[in-house]
């Protein structure tokens, strides 16, 4: 895949530009990076916001063919990208919040955002994935400083060059992809699962009109998140993650279902 890359000092959203950049019908293999965004934003419509230095933030452009634009799967082996390219670059060692996020030690390191362009029924124009990673916030004022959920590299003593990092998350971004693109999430299932938050521990999933909690058996092959309450299995599709409590025994978990 040939790279296209570009820089930018301040930007709304580098989401934002890839859009329409794929409405434009630019190839794959665009890349914008941006020391700040004033419109960042993740999944389920939430900000974004770092300041100018303290976080590498692209977006990058895919054409992955037919209707496999839409399948969810694309966020979980881009996570798992992520996490790696963390740690090839000399970063601690990262676990997979299903479905997006990547943590270091509870706290968030990075998150990611895919969304898609189509253009006519099931006639995808391409997606745009974007990556949010924080790297360098010692020094900054307590203000300023990311929330208790939250940490960066430095933070967590494994400070990284922020252009080794970029480098590293762009070769697994690009692994994982063409991965995914011959056999699908289940080819990946694996090395996903065994980076998994919270297995074997109570959570709740947050859905748009309700709640479901139960003990956290892992993530089937087809990306679904696999609860049990009472005996009783159920697969989720969507949904926000939350730990209930600490110190839940782990449970034996079996291969991808």
């Amino acid at each position: 895949m040939r790279l296209d890359t570009r820089f930018e000092s301040r930007v709304a959203s580098t989401q934002d530009l890839v859009l329409r950049a794929i409405a434009a019908g630019a190839p794959e293999g665009l890349i914008v990076f941006a020391e700040f965004q004033a419109a960042g934003r993740g999944r389920a419509g939430r900000r974004w916001v770092a300041p100018t230095g303290t976080s590498l933030m692209f977006s990058l452009l895919w054409r992955p063919p037919g209707s496999s634009w839409g399948d969810e799967t694309l966020a979980l082996a881009a996570g798992l990208a992520v996490a790696e390219g963390i740690e090839a670059a000399g970063g601690p060692s990262v676990q997979l919040k299903w479905p997006n996020d990547c943590l270091v030690n509870g706290q968030k390191i990075a998150g990611l955002l895919v969304e898609g362009v189509v253009q006519g029924p099931m006639a995808p124009a391409g997606v745009a994935l974007g990556v949010g990673c924080n790297v360098a916030w010692s020094g900054l004022p307590v203000a300023c400083l990311p929330g208790p959920r939250a940490t960066a590299l430095d933070l967590q003593g494994k400070p990284v060059d922020v252009t080794e990092l970029a480098l590293s998350l762009l070769i697994h971004l690009e692994r994982r992809y063409r991965q995914w693109l011959q056999g699908g999430f289940s080819a990946m299932w694996a090395p996903w699962q065994s980076r998994m938050a919270w297995l074997g521990m109570d959570v709740e999933v947050s859905l748009p009109s309700s709640r479901l909690s139960g003990v956290l058996l892992g993530v089937a092959a087809d990306g679904t998140l696999r609860l049990e309450k009472h005996g009783v299995e159920t697969r989720v599709a969507a949904g926000d993650l939350a730990q209930v409590r600490e110190g839940a025994l782990r449970l034996e978990v079996r291969g991808p279902l």
